[in-house]
């Protein structure tokens, strides 16, 4: 289970500043805020729609991390630099890693 926040800074966001794993990869997120399907994957929504665990719309388990964190922190400021570069497990370049300015 995925923490919602950590420290009053949310982990659920609108996006994100590297990625390592593309979003629409991702089947389900839980958290103890309940379960979040992605709904491109009809059959599960449909599934556990029937059931009795907690299932709510990604977009409101982010507006109740918001609530309860105060909003969105601003993203870092970076510099020009890549510091690091994200490999997909197909290999192929997905995102880079910037340094953060001090």
């Amino acid at each position: 289970m995925l923490s919602a926040y950590r420290k009053r800074i949310p982990i659920i966001r609108d996006s994100v500043t590297t990625v390592t794993t593309p979003g629409e990869t991702i089947d389900v997120i839980v958290t103890e805020l309940g379960i979040a399907i992605n709904p491109r994957r009809k059959d599960l929504v449909k599934h556990f729609k029937k059931s009795k665990l907690p299932i709510c719309d990604i977009h409101d388990m982010k507006q109740k991390v918001d609530d309860i964190c105060g909003g969105q922190p601003p993203p870092p400021k970076t510099t020009d630099r890549i510091i690091a570069l994200i490999e997909y497990r197909d290999g192929t370049i997905i995102d880079k890693v910037m340094q953060v300015k001090e």
